[in-house]
């Protein structure tokens, strides 16, 4: 395997993280092995995890709901991205934001307070892209959505140069996706890519997919295993244009943007990270992939554990270093990782 760029492990873990961790691991672990994701199965998970009327968000987040490429989208702006600018709206960065939830589920509700979150530390918007999903479709259909949605931005003005990439999970494997197709299409590469526990390998080739499966205790492999079968309708899922962007060719892959990955040690996916780092890195593309001790999926998510106040952090700082300087806000200080993160 090729050196990564700059390698971080956050270790050990803190006593907030081991006590989530055995929460997850009693309470949420027995549903997600049973979930059964039949037609009916996949509607009722959409149903029970779309949020009431009350979305949970950083305080002081403003939402804006709109329609991009055919889809339904909201901007978000946490309290540092509300700051007046001198620059036309285009002339400023942006997030495009991908959710997670393994291709069945998730939404820009279920995900702003994570996003609001990113929003806070990056200093940035952030359109969240409610991209389509069974039974509406299947892969490739978010890969086109989140295509849609990268040259909406282009098309209104905003230059790839200021258009930061983020997804968590599935929405890592399609942050990465979409880098990689419009590099094959010629479209301009974004600033940077943020990808939050990667789900790069819809073939669950990983070593940790197997020597992680009694230690994540958030995704089971029978869970993956399961949504991986339904997010894509008998498509290959090695194909990388449909389901897998690690297997993407080697001459794609220096065209892509500085990368940020982060992963917890413990999770079925750990290895998606690192192998996409390694092959950002073998390209000669800059990469920085940062492991957090046992925390779970996704580790900024959990908020109230100092691993999600460094993950926001590095986030934040990451943001800033890869944006042209006219467009980039002040880096956030470690007080505003911690209300992003604690608040």
């Amino acid at each position: 395997m090729g050196a990564v760029a700059i390698e971080r492990n956050h270790a050990p873990a803190s006593r907030q993280t081991r006590v989530l961790e055995a929460t997850l691991r009693r309470s949420w672990l027995p549903v997600a092995r049973a979930w059964r994701m039949t037609p009916r199965g996949v509607r009722l998970l959409q149903q029970v995890t779309e949020p009431g009327r009350r979305v949970p968000m950083l305080g002081g987040t403003l939402v804006g709901r709109t329609h991009v490429a055919g889809c339904r989208a909201e901007w978000v702006r946490g309290p540092r991205a509300q700051r007046p600018q001198s620059a036309a709206p285009t002339d400023a960065a942006a997030i495009l934001y991908l959710h997670g939830g393994g291709y069945v589920f998730g939404s820009p509700r279920t995900h702003r307070n994570l996003v609001s979150r990113i929003s806070h530390v990056t200093g940035l918007p952030a359109l969240s892209l409610d991209y389509r999903l069974p039974p509406v479709a299947t892969l490739p259909a978010p890969i086109e959505d989140a295509l849609g949605a990268y040259r909406h931005l282009l098309d209104a003005g905003h230059a790839a140069s200021r258009i930061v990439v983020a997804g968590d999970s599935a929405g890592g494997n399609l942050a990465l996706a979409l880098a990689l197709h419009a590099a094959e299409q010629d479209l301009p590469r974004p600033a940077a890519l943020i990808l939050l526990s990667p789900w790069a390998d819809l073939t669950h080739s990983g070593a940790s997919f197997t020597a992680n499966a009694l230690l994540d205790p958030f995704l089971p492999p029978i869970a993956l295993r399961r949504a991986a079968r339904t997010a894509l309708g008998g498509a290959d899922a090695a194909d990388w244009r449909i389901a897998s962007p690690l297997f993407a060719p080697d001459e794609l892959w220096p065209q892509l943007p500085p990368t940020l990955i982060q992963v917890g040690s413990t999770e079925i996916l750990h290895d998606d990270g690192v192998r996409v780092a390694d092959r950002l890195t073998t390209a000669g593309v800059p990469a920085e992939l940062h492991v957090f001790e046992r925390q779970p999926h996704v580790p900024p998510l959990w908020t109230g554990t100092p691993a999600a106040r460094t993950a926001l952090l590095e986030i934040g700082r990451f943001v800033d270093t890869h944006l042209p300087q006219a467009a980039a806000p002040p880096p956030p200080s470690p007080q505003d990782a911690a209300t992003a993160a604690f608040s």
